[in-house]
């Protein structure tokens, strides 16, 4: 078995902002979900190194950070700024799995990426908080008891029973993940 080369990324809303450290929760589960032989990108949106080592942030102001980054991500400058850091990630790897949590999917969408860079990249989202599917192979993952989900987006493709804050740990997350990767390893 050879697989692509794949690299497996998170983009989700930051809690923190200018901490791109990846929680002990969202390790783990990257560390579950990445097939051998694949790179884990061990830090989240946009996936710059070198960060301080992330810390834990309160419900309400990672809340409120994360309402500030979807509606900055709205602006124009949003694109202007990020769009080459995403195709600069997707050109170091054949294809690229972007794990999308809650406001994830909106940021991707914002990214508005040209049809090569979509062949090049697939998202998984759970609690998708988003106005759009995205435009690429893709995967909506939404809770039965996620509300905050379901005020934006309903048209999803597989439901779990999870409210919008217990996705990572839910036991089914897990294996709908890997599934939608496996298409992704080859067969020799």
């Amino acid at each position: 078995m050879s697989i692509l080369s794949l690299q497996v990324a998170f983009i989700t809303g930051r809690s923190m902002p200018g901490n791109l450290a990846l929680s002990p929760e969202q390790q783990a589960f990257l560390e579950r979900v990445t097939p051998p032989g694949a790179l884990p990108v061990y830090a989240n949106f946009p996936w710059e190194s070198g960060q301080a080592g992330w810390q834990p942030t309160g419900l309400l102001r990672a809340s409120l950070n994360n309402a500030r980054e979807y509606l900055n991500a709205r602006k124009p400058e949003f694109t202007r700024r990020y769009q080459p850091v995403a195709q600069a990630l997707l050109e170091s790897a054949e294809h690229t799995v972007l794990l999308a949590g809650s406001c994830g999917l909106a940021l991707f969408n914002q990214l508005a990426l040209p049809p090569p860079f979509l062949d090049r990249v697939s998202v998984f989202a759970w609690g998708p908080v988003a106005h759009q599917r995205p435009g690429c192979r893709h995967l909506l993952v939404q809770g039965s008891q996620d509300l905050i989900s379901r005020l934006w987006l309903r048209d999803v493709d597989a439901c779990i029973r999870s409210g919008h804050m217990g996705y990572l740990s839910h036991p089914e997350l897990v294996p709908l993940c890997r599934n939608f990767i496996a298409p992704l390893i080859c067969q020799e």
